[in-house]
């Protein structure tokens, strides 16, 4: 499975978009993700900062401090999973990390 650049882009908005999110940082990928990373990297290409391993999609955010971490973490994965799912995309799941606190 993979993840078009249309569909990572509508993710990652979605994602900023969530309650308490500022920030949205590169997900670090498993081996398999990370040769795709560098093929685009040396095509020039934009790379996502969701990364999809297999079929679970690894998301690293940024609270704002405005609602708490948890919650923002929550708003996160709840909007991911439901822009793949309009788009088509089979998660098994979404993993939400939470990189800084407000």
């Amino acid at each position: 499975m993979s993840l078009d650049d249309e569909t990572a882009a509508a993710i990652e908005a979605a994602v900023l978009a969530a309650p308490g999110v500022a920030d949205l940082y590169r997900a670090r990928p498993t081996l398999g993700s990370a040769v795709e990373s560098a093929r685009r990297i040396a095509s020039r290409t934009p790379v996502s900062r969701v990364v999809l391993d297999d079929d679970v999609l690894r998301v690293v955010v940024g609270t704002d401090g405005s609602v708490p971490a948890r919650s923002a973490a929550h708003a996160a994965h709840d909007a991911a999973l439901r822009v793949a799912g309009e788009r088509g995309l089979a998660l098994a799941r979404v993993d939400v990390r939470i990189a800084r606190v407000g």
